[in-house]
């Protein structure tokens, strides 16, 4: 990793970060700014402390265990095996880094910006999803999926028609008043190389995601975060291209489905806790009670571009919105 610069300031949705090293995927913020989060990184050490007992630990398909998160007396270590952890204090809002040594730029700040500080702000008690959104016209069009469900290439797919991109795999879903917005986090997508020959223009700016990883990095223009962003118009839901559609469907979600996929899609730090599980479903439950949810699948095949971006973009503009009674209107009959 490069030596430590003076502090510097970044956004992470409406929130802002205070860092020792200069960070090439997040906007900076103005110098002389108030930081609600701060990264310290600890000099590299080769021997990370030893942990008896992990709260949880996230396993790869093939039984490789690749993140884990400990309880600890000040707050959380989330570990990347072989890679760096991170300590988190309870309140979310103070991390250490503690990285092993030769760990590479790149990769740090791949872990620290898509992996650790999603989790944070969902520690916080943000919703944070899983999910690309685009700007359309006046609304934003929010798609949620797993890793390799093809988020990105669809929303590189609508910035090279015209539509600007706002986030790739990490937004800040918030209810204001009668809406939904989605906040920014950082202005890229995360892409294979396939991907980028068929969706992204020759003059894009590339650079690695990280060292463990074939995806690239293309950086967009940033979003305008003094601007007030306009209101989430629908939720797709992607299909798994292991689970290959032949034609192209978009179709309503029940709200059981649709809360059921924003829970699984969305970041969370301690999933044992039960406390932050409840919130995490209402949460869920009131964006959905104000935006539709839809299945959107779709074959995988570049030459079927055109007509999947002018299915959505039809899509999008004649989607019935929705504003579901609370619970006191419909007892009032309202």
């Amino acid at each position: 990793m490069n030596a430590p610069h003076s502090r510097r300031l970044y956004h992470f949705g409406d929130h802002l970060l205070a860092i020792s090293a200069p960070l090439q995927t997040l906007v900076p913020a103005d110098p002389d700014s108030a930081a609600d989060i701060s990264v310290t990184i600890a000099e590299p050490s080769a021997h990370p402390a030893e942990v008896t007992t992990w709260r949880h630990r996230w396993m790869e398909a093939d039984g490789r265990v690749n993140l884990s998160l400990a309880h600890e007396e000040t707050g959380y270590r989330l570990r990347f095996h072989d890679q760096c952890d991170f300590l988190i204090d309870s309140a979310g809002s103070a991390i250490l880094a503690q990285p092993l040594p030769d760990l590479s730029t790149e990769t740090f700040e791949h872990l620290l910006v898509d992996q650790a500080l999603p989790r944070v702000l969902s520690h916080r008690g943000e919703l944070v999803a899983h999910a690309s959104v685009v700007e359309i016209g006046n609304v934003m069009a929010t798609f949620i999926g797993r890793s390799g469900w093809g988020k990105s290439t669809l929303a590189s797919l609508l910035h090279g028609a015209g539509h600007r991109l706002l986030s790739d795999d990490c937004a800040v879903l918030r209810v204001r008043g009668e809406h939904v917005e989605a906040l920014p986090t950082y202005p890229s997508l995360r892409m294979y190389e396939d991907s980028i020959g068929q969706t992204v223009s020759a003059d894009a700016e590339i650079s690695p995601v990280a060292t463990y990883t074939r995806k690239k990095r293309v950086t967009f223009d940033p979003p305008a975060y003094a601007r007030a962003t306009p209101a989430v118009r629908a939720i797709y839901l992607l299909n798994n291209p292991a689970d290959p559609a032949e034609h192209h469907t978009i179709t309503p979600l029940s709200p059981m489905l649709a809360c059921m996929a924003m829970i699984e899609h969305s970041f969370r730090l301690d999933v044992t806790d039960a406390e932050q599980t409840r919130h995490l479903l209402a949460q869920a439950a009131t964006v959905l009670r104000q935006v539709p949810a839809f299945s959107l699948r779709y074959p995988r095949d570049y030459t079927a571009n055109q007509q999947l971006i002018e299915q959505l973009l039809r899509h999008i503009h004649t989607a019935p919105a929705f504003l579901l009674p609370s619970r006191k209107d419909a007892r009032r009959g309202g």
